[in-house]
């Protein structure tokens, strides 16, 4: 029996269950590295389609705005088409005035109004012709608070866009 148990825990066979144990380690150690990397390889492939798609949609925009020659060559001359639009009773080309994200909300809102509040408006909006305004740092934003909150946006189509009234 005492012969079996040093047999049993000789040298070599305990060099083999511990290459064994450091083998088997080495192998967890290993898979779990390799599953992180591969982990991480999917996550920017993600992030990567993510970007392209964001900037797919971004050239889309680009070319829409491109497209767009419906404005003035100043945030001014903007308002005076818009106006001269609603008065007009021309909802659909006023509409077009505002940038492209706003066109239809603007559209229903300009059918759905009374006259006299659309009257109204407009005799704000007449005043704020008078009003110098102020650009944005970058020249590429126009706002008028006075009497009526009005912002324009410059698109890369040299035009000015109605942004909000």
């Amino acid at each position: 029996m005492k012969n079996v148990i040093q047999k049993l825990f000789s040298r070599r066979n305990l060099t083999i269950v511990l290459l064994t144990i450091f083998g088997f380690f080495g192998f967890l150690f290993a898979l779990n590295y390799g599953l992180e990397k591969y982990n991480q390889s999917k996550q920017w492939q993600e992030i990567k389609k993510s970007a392209e798609a964001f900037q797919k949609a971004e050239q889309e925009l680009y070319q829409k705005m491109m497209a767009d020659t419906y404005g003035g060559k100043t945030p001014q001359e903007t308002l005076e088409l818009f106006i001269a639009a609603v008065e007009k009773g021309d909802y659909e080309l006023a509409s077009k005035y505002f940038v492209k994200s706003k066109q239809e909300e603007e559209l229903r809102a300009l059918q759905a109004a009374e006259k006299a509040d659309i009257d109204n408006v407009i005799k704000l909006m007449k005043e704020t012709e008078n009003d110098s305004g102020s650009y944005s740092a970058d020249r590429k934003t126009f706002i008028v608070r006075k009497p009526i909150l009005t912002e324009y946006t410059f698109y890369p189509s040299g035009i000015w866009k109605i942004v909000e009234i």
